[in-house]
């Protein structure tokens, strides 16, 4: 069985890729995603005169922070799970939710595991949730674990 479980190194990804590693044989194959904000072209939002919202050393600076952060979650959550993993760092210009359900139709995992932080009803209206995102969209089964803490 291979499982792909996403984590943005919170209290409620991991908690999630804890709960479903003790659910799983210990022959599954897991898969750690988590997503980040692709690189940000400076020259691809330059207007007219004002030239580009960031320079290249920002934008170089910024997507080096969300590398080192992303990477930083994937250790955390592998270290917690006390499990062989493969990991996946997606740099991705959409929703995490649609980066989510597009690295599952390439993985082609038998589960995806998500956590959820159990946003309120009017917050998740407004803001969307990544979770009910993937559990419609995803090519396969998910496991969405709540976190109330």
């Amino acid at each position: 069985m291979k499982v792909m479980i996403a984590t943005d190194g919170s209290d409620a990804a991991i908690e999630a890729a804890e709960r479903a590693v003790q659910l799983l044989r210990s022959d599954a194959t897991i898969v750690l995603l988590t997503v980040i904000p692709d690189y940000e072209d400076p020259m691809e939002t330059a207007g007219g005169i004002e030239g580009p919202a960031l320079t290249e050393q920002e934008a170089d600076r910024e997507y080096h922070e969300h590398l080192d952060q992303g990477q930083a979650a994937l250790d955390k959550t592998a270290m917690s799970v006390h499990h062989d993993v493969e990991v996946r760092l997606v740099p991705a210009d959409t929703e995490p939710g649609h980066a989510i359900v597009s690295a599952a139709q390439e993985v082609g995992p038998d589960l995806v595991v998500i956590g959820s932080s159990g946003k309120k009803l009017f917050r998740r209206l407004f803001t969307g949730s990544i979770s009910d995102y993937v559990v419609h969209h995803a090519p396969c089964p998910v496991l969405v674990v709540r976190h109330d803490h």
